[in-house]
């Protein structure tokens, strides 16, 4: 496989990002204007006053900090006011316009001889004129409209837009899944140029997970088999590298196609930051470029996805007797954000990589449903915490039932012993009617084996005090002592503490005689 991924990744990442270089021709990056200078870029003062209207309009709902005002400002730039765009050092905006214009179309800034070329917009790439009668933009020669997937279980809620060339047809759908919390939705969609093999699929988040078990507790735990969904609708599938895994999700997604090419894969460490994602831990972006035959014609396909990783594992647990060490359990969540692929016919890819990089630019999720998901989201996660709660309190009220069944045995067996003395022991005075020289029935002062049996306890040898200890033989009868009054029992043979996660030095009890 090749190293690199001709031109289109390049073009994927400039595109995205070309705003933050201006807006309008690309250009090295100037020096940092100083307050008060003539020329240069305006101060940061001068932008907010600029744009306070359109921070209001548009960001009302954003927590000041972090940048993510002027990040929200960047998402609505088509839509700012002249004011703003020109203390931003933006062109002014054209009349009508507010889907993605020929300024938006990549190309190679000056000084960055380091990232592979793309080509450059020429004649055919010039968008048109577009006047009063003419509301919708002419990009690429293509007139452009903007698309909308609707959130049916929302009521029809407008969910994410996009803008695609006019011709292009287009579909996209959202499934909720209530009862996987960690997936509780996933939109998809693709748009296709009816003229030819061309393509822009945007597809599910691929959530998947693997649970690693400490050896004393895989007989309490269920593996889950490789490709299964668990319950919380991740996938299982022990975590790999991002390209291998990319590689595998292609398999899977083209695994059916004739004459399978792989045409070269490349590294894409920014792509989180450019497509405007979450952070999450460990995210890394990455290309693979395809061919194979459709409809018996050659395509090429480039796919793209972030790849994320995040590794915790449990903490310690003590509930009574039953203790589970930290980390007992260690969960890896990873898989792939923003997963997409672009289709062209053999040898157009790289030529139309503008194109779809405008498209991949264009989706925006609405407000309103980026609240409801959030909302959605925020009650489906606290009813899941309630749920492990409410299994943790069961767990020791369980105990707490346990512990209290030991303690009446305890008083039963107290009062047991005290009706036993008072029957078989000699009390001291008088003669039995046999002639006998005690009045009463002699005992063996050695433990009473049925006594045990009936008591559900076993006598055993304690290190702790020299002496016996009765240990409750409900947990097993395999006893262990660690010689400073803490006792363990236990079914299996096998089983002792230091291997079901126990700190200390453990010593097996042996019967007393």
């Amino acid at each position: 496989m090749k190293n690199k991924l001709v031109c289109i990744t390049s073009g994927l990442v400039l595109a995205l990002a070309l705003w933050s270089v201006s807006g309008a021709a690309p250009q090295a990056s100037p020096a940092p204007a100083q307050s008060g200078q003539g020329g240069g870029q305006p101060s940061m003062a001068a932008i907010q006053a600029a744009c306070a209207e359109d921070a209001q309009k548009f960001c009302a709902t954003m927590q000041p900090g972090g940048g993510r005002i002027v990040a929200c400002l960047k998402e609505h730039k088509d839509s700012l006011s002249d004011r703003c765009r020109q203390a931003a050092g933006l062109p002014a905006k054209p009349s009508g316009s507010s889907a993605p214009s020929a300024a938006d179309s990549p190309a190679k800034p000056s000084g960055s001889a380091a990232a592979p070329s793309v080509p450059a917009a020429d004649s055919h790439a010039k968008p048109a004129a577009t006047s009063k009668a003419d509301p919708e933009p002419v990009v690429f020669n293509e007139r452009w409209v903007k698309r909308t997937v609707v959130d049916a279980q929302q009521g029809g809620m407008n969910a994410v837009d996009t803008h695609l060339p006019e011709s292009w047809h287009f579909e996209g759908k959202i499934e909720w899944h209530y009862g996987w919390v960690e997936v509780p939705v996933n939109p998809s969609w693709h748009a296709e140029n009816p003229a030819n093999s061309e393509a822009y699929i945007q597809y599910e988040a691929l959530r998947l997970v693997n649970v690693e078990v400490a050896p004393q507790y895989r007989r309490y735990v269920k593996a889950a088999k490789p490709g299964e969904r668990g319950p919380t609708g991740q996938i299982n599938l022990a975590p790999m590298p991002p390209l291998q895994a990319m590689e595998l999700f292609i398999k899977k997604t083209r695994g059916d196609v004739a004459n399978l090419k792989w045409m070269g894969q490349q590294d894409l460490p920014e792509l989180a930051k450019v497509l405007r994602l979450d952070p999450s831990p460990n995210q890394h972006g990455v290309a693979i470029k395809i061919g194979y035959d459709l409809d018996g014609k050659p395509v090429e396909e480039a796919f793209f996805g972030v790849y994320y990783l995040n590794k915790a594992g449990t903490q310690g647990v003590q509930i009574g007797q039953t203790k589970m060490a930290a980390n007992s359990l260690v969960q890896t969540n990873w898989g792939f954000q923003a997963l997409q692929s672009f289709r062209a016919p053999a040898g157009t890819l790289d030529k139309r990589m503008p194109v779809y990089c405008l498209i991949a630019k264009s989706v925006q999720y609405t407000p309103q449903w980026n609240m409801r998901y959030k909302a959605i989201d925020a009650t489906l996660t606290q009813m899941f915490n309630q749920k492990l709660q409410q299994g943790w309190d069961q767990l020791r009220a369980a105990q707490a039932i346990q512990d209290q069944t030991m303690k009446d045995q305890a008083a039963f067996q107290a009062n047991f012993d005290r009706q036993e003395r008072a029957m078989f022991h000699d009390s001291g005075g008088g003669g039995g009617s046999s002639g006998g020289s005690g009045g009463g029935f002699l005992r063996d002062e050695s433990h009473d084996h049925f006594s045990d049996l009936m008591r559900q306890v076993d006598t055993m040898n304690d290190p702790s005090s020299g002496g016996t200890k009765e240990v409750s033989n409900l947990g097993g009868y395999n006893h262990f002592t660690d010689g400073f009054g803490h006792y363990r029992s236990y079914d299996s043979p096998n089983d002792t503490p230091e291997n079901t996660g126990e700190n200390g030095s453990w010593t097996r009890m042996t019967e007393a005689p």
